[in-house]
């Protein structure tokens, strides 16, 4: 009897386990279509009346909620897995932050605390600092799979209408990014990607008279859909997507910006009976060498001011990702086009100045860290800056090959780790970048070693990208039949 109660428990355990390995496949399966497959496969000749959207992960100039709860719902979806992403999800309570300590690993006693909106005070008009001191307010540590993420508290009276996670980034950008973090309070991302993507335009307008086209946000989904309709509604006949990005990925475009224009041109084909819509989708901006010349062009600047004596180490730097929890990413297979001649040609720009020691290190931002790649099986900038300064470099220079326009990324949440360690570097100490038009950089030194980092090609350099940004439209453009 009891063999058989044991062999009847052991089944009952079997069953669980099989499915709860299916429904974690099922609940963690790949987007159908896959747009990177369309990509690779698609008919690129423009057919009739053509229009041209142009959008991206655009970070907004003024500080606005909309944009950073889409943000962190899209990471929940995207990047975190079932089940983890049902707790990313959760509405725990209210999300709070000292104002003066809002980047802190471990607990610590406030003395004022205020919601993602700013305000001290909940809706009966009480603080949440008294209601932290009668123990309604709880330390919440910093989440477990991210390298140096930030504790921060939760009033758990009452929930607070969308994910705590939500909350948090929201409290963390009012404070941080547009607020303590800069003298300024705002992104210059949003104003440089859109003088690109004008500039850019305008020549298209040119070279192809009658071309129509909108451009917008990708996390302003209302908007986008707008901007999509219109040309459509104006009889577009074929939409060209493009992003002004240098590496297309699954995370920014074919699961997200481009996903979202093509499901918004299906939506208006059911609207309208009868109507097909082509879609094409231009290559990415690293396709083209102008963007190439960009960097190289920012870094030669530099070079030029080294003394002749210098040993120089250069790091070239991408975003990154999780790449091995996402080996089937778009990102991979393009990178290379794109990366590899410009990192050749940064090793030969490096070698013609004939300092005494050289190196160049392709590196990344995120995800090269103890918590997503414990075997250090990817270079992390940190790491590479510290390379450089173990190895007695006289500077180590850092070029960031993915950005264009400084972004919250680039002076806050890519910084913390990148400079962590490095004297003279405090997350608290504000950043003062008041002219967009110039490169903004960053210097530390470490021993003997001076640490730059050589910004992100605006200004001058901006000309660069608009042509990489035309040739990558156009390169669709071209191909339409004379009329």
């Amino acid at each position: 009897m009891i063999k058989k109660i044991a062999a009847v428990l052991a089944l009952i355990v079997l069953i669980v386990i099989a499915g709860f390995i299916g429904m974690y496949k099922y609940q963690n399966r790949r987007l159908k279509p896959d747009y990177f497959e369309y990509y690779k496969t698609q008919d690129s000749v423009p057919e009739g009346k053509v229009g041209v959207f142009v959008t991206g992960l655009i970070i907004p100039e003024d500080l606005d909620p909309v944009f950073f709860y889409n943000i962190q719902n899209k990471i929940a979806s995207q990047i975190i897995p079932w089940p983890f992403r049902i707790f990313a999800k959760m509405d725990k309570g209210i999300a709070l932050f000292d104002p003066g300590r809002y980047y802190e690993f471990k607990e610590f006693v406030p003395t004022k605390l205020v919601n993602a909106d700013g305000s001290d005070r909940d809706i009966d008009g009480e603080p949440y600092i008294e209601k932290y001191r009668r123990g309604e307010v709880i330390w919440q540590p910093p989440a477990k799979m991210l390298h140096k993420d930030n504790g921060y508290f939760v009033y758990t009276g009452r929930k607070g209408g969308m994910a705590s996670l939500a909350g948090k980034i929201i409290g963390k950008a009012r404070l941080w990014y547009y607020g303590h973090g800069i003298v300024q309070k705002k992104m210059p991302h949003w104003q440089g990607s859109f003088d690109l993507i004008t500039r850019a335009m305008a020549r298209i307008e040119k070279t192809h008279p009658g071309i129509m086209w909108r451009a917008e946000s990708a996390m302003y989904y209302h908007e986008m859909k707008q901007k999509v309709y219109e040309l459509l509604d104006a009889g577009c006949e074929t939409v060209v997507l493009a992003s002004p990005m240098a590496v297309f990925s699954h995370f920014e475009e074919f699961d997200s910006s481009f996903r979202h224009c093509d499901e918004d041109i299906k939506e208006w084909e059911k609207e309208h009976p009868g109507k097909k819509i082509k879609v094409i989708m231009a290559p990415p901006m690293g396709m083209f060498k102008p963007l190439r010349d960009a960097y190289t062009a920012m870094l030669k600047d530099r070079l030029d001011t080294l003394p002749k004596s210098a040993s120089v180490a250069v790091a070239v730097t991408v975003h990154g990702l999780p790449w091995d929890q996402r080996p089937w990413e778009a990102w991979i297979e393009l990178a290379p086009q794109y990366r590899d001649p410009l990192f050749e040609e940064v090793k030969r720009l490096v070698n013609s100045y004939g300092f005494p020691r050289t190196t160049v290190m392709s590196c990344q931002d995120e995800f090269a860290d103890p918590v997503r790649d414990p075997k250090d099986k990817y270079l992390s900038t940190g790491e590479a800056y510290w390379k450089a300064i173990n190895e007695g470099y006289d500077f180590v220079i850092s070029l960031p090959i993915e950005f264009f326009a400084e972004n919250t990324d680039t002076l806050f949440y890519h910084a913390i780790k990148n400079y962590d360690g490095l004297d003279g570097y405090n997350v608290y100490d504000p950043i003062s970048y008041p002219d967009w038009s110039v490169p903004y950089t960053r210097e530390f030194v470490q021993g003997k070693t001076r640490i730059i980092y050589n910004g992100v090609p605006v200004g001058k350099y901006q000309h660069f990208v608009v042509d990489a940004l035309y040739a990558a439209v156009d390169s669709v453009l071209s191909r339409a039949p004379a009329r």
